[in-house]
């Protein structure tokens, strides 16, 4: 075979893979987004009912006219608007710890979460994304076979990089990473 016939397999394969990850990230999300809103919508009433004038509660609802104004049909901005409603509670269990939450609202906003579902979208986020990790890694693994050296250390170096804690959520790097490796060219 020819080098030339082998850079077209190698961007025909790369091709396929960042399509097939485009595609998977993007039902992730619209999945995430459909049970974002019912929490949310849950969530809210569950506030309302409460009809309280309280500062802190009344901000906290304030917060899901953003969510709210979001199209569905924009996916990243939509999951980021819920993260800004639901930041607060995303890296902890909503059930909290009781001397970690100073006012009794931030513990009915947990609580309230927890009663909606919350704890269910954390672990779909992460069991689903985790899931998309190995496969886009496993097919990612026979597209490295088809590039040099240099090139497959920089598709390494920035997988490595989406796998790593802290910072920005998991599905979001995983997002950054299927964007780059559709302009990456070899």
């Amino acid at each position: 075979l020819s080098p030339w016939v082998i850079h077209a397999s190698g961007d025909q394969n790369r091709q396929r893979l960042y399509q097939q990850s485009e595609q998977a990230v993007s039902t992730i999300s619209n999945q995430l987004i459909a049970q974002a809103t019912d929490v949310v919508d849950n969530l809210v009433e569950d506030l309302l009912v409460l009809d309280s004038q309280n500062p802190i509660l009344m901000a906290y609802l304030d917060r899901f006219d953003a969510f709210t104004a979001v199209n569905s049909n924009k996916t990243e901005e939509k999951l980021h608007a819920f993260y800004d409603v639901v930041e607060d509670y995303l890296d902890s269990d909503t059930t909290g710890d009781p001397l970690r939450y100073s006012s009794i609202e931030t513990q009915l906003i947990a609580l309230c979460l927890q009663r909606n579902g919350f704890d269910r979208w954390k672990r779909t986020v992460q069991t689903r994304t985790t899931q998309l990790e190995k496969v886009i890694y496993r097919k990612l693994r026979k597209h490295l076979d088809s590039l040099d050296r240099e090139d497959r250390l920089a598709v390494e170096r920035r997988w490595k990089r989406s796998l790593t804690r802290g910072g920005q959520r998991k599905l979001e790097k995983l997002r950054e990473f299927v964007k780059w490796l559709g302009v990456f060219r070899d």
